[in-house]
């Protein structure tokens, strides 16, 4: 009888301990994925086509310094990378993310942390920058089927650090991306389909 109670009450203890760390799995969850929005096209269907893909961690300029931050383009460049992507692509002239990142470190556009600043961004030549995109479908569809490329703030993995990527087209249901860290297109369910922010970046040469 005691063995019994004794398997009853170890039985209790680890149900109790399951149900505590889906309790805590839950929690984190929650906290990765808040003030992200789940999004899908709609019935558009725009396939990508003609996409300058770079990669930030590239050689040629993987360890070129954010401006006068600490910051690598290998580390913490997929924002000017997406950038550089989405300029290349809207011009016809390509700009590698080395060339890019020169530009704007000669002209201050990053923070000491390395985080660029829109309004010194704004104040190139050529250069505007829509940081007020609300983050929703329609606002995505209206802005590719306009010919632009929106930068989305995503979490790797769909839970891990943010990063940038670049949404290029609609597919299948689903948002076709340029990733600055993967050899070829993704999608945006890759990252569980959740947008944290929107940027778009244009100029005109």
């Amino acid at each position: 009888m005691r063995v019994r109670k004794r398997k009853r009450f170890q039985f209790f203890i680890v149900l109790l301990l399951l149900g505590i760390l889906l309790i805590l799995f839950a929690a984190v969850l929650l906290l990765r994925l808040r003030g992200s929005v789940a999004l899908k096209p709609s019935k558009l269907e725009l396939p990508a086509q003609s996409i300058t893909a770079y990669r930030q961690d590239e050689a040629a300029w993987a360890d070129d310094l954010l401006g006068e931050s600490s910051y690598t383009m290998a580390s913490s460049g997929c924002l000017v990378t997406c950038i550089a992507s989405a300029v290349s692509m809207e011009t016809g002239t390509a700009i590698t993310p080395g060339s890019l990142n020169a530009i704007f470190s000669e002209n201050h556009v990053y923070d000491s942390e390395g985080n660029i600043q829109w309004a010194a961004l704004e104040a190139l030549e050529g250069f505007t920058a829509d940081v007020g995109q609300e983050v929703s479908q329609p606002a995505l569809d209206t802005c590719l089927a306009a010919g632009h490329a929106p930068i989305v703030r995503v979490r790797l993995h769909g839970l891990g650090s943010f990063h940038y990527v670049l949404i290029v087209g609609a597919e299948e249901g689903d948002y076709i991306c340029m990733d600055p860290l993967a050899d070829s297109l993704t999608k945006l369910s890759d990252y569980l389909g959740r947008v944290y922010a929107v940027r778009v970046v244009s100029c005109r040469p």
